[in-house]
Order: C-alpha cells, then sequence, then structure tokens
C-alpha cells in the first residue's frame, strides 16, 4: 500500500493537468461525452493534488469566483422549495459542471493559454470540416440535411461557438502580436468560420457576433468615428453580402419578419412568437414570487400554473402554444433565472457578471476577448438559456478559467 502511495506521489499532477486541458479544448466543440468526462475528471483532480489551504486563498482574492460561487450557493438553496425534485436536480447537475471552473482558475499558467486556445481552435476546424460537408450534401454527419449544418450540437449552441471563434480570429487580426504570415492564415480561417456563421441557422449567434463585432471595434479604437466606421464596415460587408449570396440566411431573416407580423396578430406560435409568451408568462409569475422565485426545477410547473389560472394575459395563446410553454424550457437565461429564484437570483447573475467584467488582466489580448466572449453570452441569453446545454456550459466555464487565472497573475504581479 504504501508503496502505492509513493508512486502516486510522482505523478506529475501538473503535466496531467495541462494535457488534459489541451483534449478537452479540443473535444470540446466535438463530443459530450468528453465534456462530461473531463468536467469530472478536473474535479477528481482538483482534490486529489491537495493544497486546500492555498486554494482557498486562492478563492479568497478572487472577486469572480467568490460572485460565481455565491451565484450558485443561491440557486442551489432554491432546491429546497422547488416542488419538482426530478427537474431540480437536473437543473443542479447543470450547475455541477461549473466546479471544474475552481481547478481552471487555479491551474492554468500564462504560458498554457495559447496551446489551449490553439486546442480549441483545431477542435473548431474539425467541426467546420463536417459541417460543410453537411452544407455541401456530400454526407449526413448524424443525419444531419444541407439546410442545418451543424454535426455534433443544436444550430443555436454551434452558432454561440461560431460567434465567439470569428471574434476571437478578427480580434487577433487587429492585433500587433503576429506576424504579417501569422495573419494571412488567421483571416482564411477567419472568413470561412464567418461564412459558417451565416449560413448556420442559428440567429442568436449571428446577433450576437453583430453586438460582439461592436463592442470589438470600440475596444481597439474606442468611441470615435473609425471605429463606427470599422463595424458598419465589416457589419455590412459581412451580412449584406451573405444575405444576398445565401438563400439559407435570406429564409431565416424572411422567417424572422413573418414571426414579427404574426406576433402583430396576437399569434404566438412561431420561433420568436413562443419566446414572447415565456415573457409574458415570466410576468406573471414573477407578481407571485418576486424575491425568491418558484424553484430552481419548477418553471414548467410554474407555466402549467399561470396558463391554467388563465390570466388577462395569456388567453389568446392557442393550445399548441400551451403545449409547448409547459414542456420546454423558457429559451431566455433570464427568464429562466427570474422564475427559478427570483430577482435576489437576477441581481446575483448581473453582480456576477460585473465582477467578470472588472477582473483585471494584464494581457491586452486576453482582456479584450475576456469582454467580447462575456458581450457574447449576455446577448445569446435574450434568445437561449445557454446554462442548461452542456456544449455551451463547457465554452462558459473553460474560458472564465483562463480569464480567472490571469486575474491571478495580474494580483501576484501587483502583490494584492
Amino acid at each position: 500500500m504504501d508503496n502505492i502511495i509513493n508512486q502516486f506521489k510522482t505523478i506529475n499532477l501538473d503535466k496531467i493537468f495541462f494535457y488534459s486541458l489541451i483534449l478537452f479544448a479540443f473535444a470540446m466543440p466535438l463530443s459530450r461525452a468528453a465534456i462530461s468526462f473531463f468536467g469530472l475528471f478536473f474535479i477528481i483532480l482538483y482534490i486529489v493534488e491537495g493544497n486546500f489551504r492555498e486554494k482557498f486563498l486562492f478563492i479568497k482574492n478572487s472577486s469572480a469566483l467568490k460572485a460565481i460561487l455565491l451565484f450558485l450557493l443561491f440557486e442551489s438553496l432554491t432546491f429546497f422549495y422547488s416542488q419538482d425534485e426530478e427537474q431540480a436536480v437536473k437543473v443542479l447537475q447543470d450547475y455541477f459542471f461549473w466546479l471544474p471552473v475552481l481547478a481552471l482558475g487555479y491551474k492554468i499558467k500564462k504560458e498554457h493559454i495559447q496551446p489551449i486556445i490553439t486546442s480549441f481552435l483545431f477542435g473548431m476546424f474539425i467541426s467546420e470540416i463536417l459541417a460543410y460537408i453537411i452544407f455541401f450534401d456530400i454526407y449526413p454527419i448524424n443525419g444531419r440535411a444541407p439546410d442545418y449544418p451543424s454535426p455534433f450540437m443544436f444550430h443555436i449552441d454551434y452558432s454561440v461557438f461560431l460567434a465567439f471563434t470569428s471574434i476571437l480570429l478578427l480580434n487577433r487580426l487587429f492585433s500587433k502580436a503576429y506576424t504579417n504570415k501569422e495573419k494571412f492564415f488567421i483571416l482564411i480561417f477567419f472568413s470561412t468560420v464567418t461564412l459558417n456563421l451565416m449560413i448556420s441557422v442559428g440567429r442568436t449567434g449571428q446577433l450576437a457576433y453583430l453586438i460582439a463585432l461592436f463592442v470589438l471595434s470600440i475596444l481597439h479604437y474606442r468611441i470615435s468615428f473609425k471605429s463606427l466606421f470599422v463595424f458598419m464596415s465589416i457589419s455590412f460587408l459581412l451580412f449584406f453580402s451573405a444575405y444576398k449570396i445565401l438563400p439559407i440566411l435570406e429564409n431565416r431573416v424572411n422567417m424572422a419578419k413573418s414571426d414579427l407580423v404574426q406576433l402583430s396578430h396576437s399569434n404566438f406560435n412561431t420561433s420568436w412568437g413562443l419566446r414572447a409568451a415565456f415573457w409574458i408568462i415570466t410576468y406573471d409569475a414573477l407578481k407571485e414570487n418576486p424575491l425568491f422565485g418558484s424553484g430552481i426545477g419548477d418553471y414548467t410547473l410554474e407555466a402549467s400554473k399561470i396558463l391554467t389560472s388563465a390570466p388577462q394575459n395569456t388567453k389568446q395563446f392557442t393550445p399548441a402554444t400551451r403545449s409547448w410553454c409547459t414542456s420546454h424550457h423558457y429559451h431566455n437565461q433570464y427568464l429562466m433565472i427570474l422564475v427559478q429564484s427570483g430577482l435576489i437570483g437576477l441581481m446575483l447573475m448581473i453582480y456576477m457578471f460585473y465582477k467578470l467584467f472588472r477582473m483585471k488582466i494584464e494581457d491586452k489580448e486576453i482582456n479584450d476577448l475576456k469582454i467580447v466572449f462575456l458581450t457574447i453570452f449576455l446577448v445569446s441569453f435574450i434568445a437561449e438559456p445557454l446554462w442548461v446545454k452542456q456544449f455551451t456550459t463547457a465554452l462558459f466555464i473553460l474560458y472564465l478559467g483562463i480569464f480567472i487565472s490571469q486575474e491571478n497573475e495580474h494580483l501576484k504581479l501587483n502583490k494584492i
């Protein structure tokens, strides 16, 4: 037994952690199983490694981590007054996979960041090739048709991945840290990823991309005529050209227009109409449980209760709309938090993002990436609750880990 313990002590956990991170970043856009495995693996490594006093001090010094843990703690406490315990357990499991951020923030070093991001980009490159194989009708990967070129994940989730990847590459094009030769290959990759975003059926990622593009322009040129010109030029070139050239994007835009027209005639049984219906349900639910919400697992029960009581606001909902609203999530992260944990939960969520935006990072490229990354998620939350999705939760946690690790580097440099 002593021999086994001594052999275990000789294992270089730092190397295991680093190479596991590389594999995790690469596999993230490609495999649910890999996300589940590495999420649990990082937690186990974090515990086995020990050094708990040092890790406690790390958390104590990180205002971002404390805000994350405060939010998670309150969301977990709502379990105790949630009536649908089965659903509550499922949501808690989703939040359980936030815990690797403790390990990532603590273990990632400055020299690890570029290999991790490069590995992620390779994974996205493989995913992109497969998406084009679907789009050009070469082979129906996972049974996907050409009008649904998302090989492994739901189209909204994939559009968020594409939006972030495109902005990440564009940020590198703006940076002075890369040679002209490197920027040539970055430009090619940026072009193919952005085209992939345009042919995807995920309008969520496209909208988030547009807002993040505006933010990135301000980050590099501040609020000026130049930043406005850069934003208008790139966005017009990308979206107008794609709209005119790609029928799939034109169809999605026309569908959005049709949804709005039908919504104006009180038809909620469309993509945008159903989202509007959830706003109405949330408004009524919030009147009953404004501060603490109804519990982490009760969002469908709450929708059923509101619709059953038949308030004036929901009388125009058709049976199809009612059926959808009582069997699905709210297609909006903010509404989900409001119903589950009330105004307190939403305030803690806003406080968490405030602390994330306020993190001090010395490296300008990484700091800019932090801002546009958080922007993409905040915009995407309007159309989809990304924290109940495995792929987007993994993306969120990986890059939070990178940013928090660099906040720690800043604290060390300034001896805070």
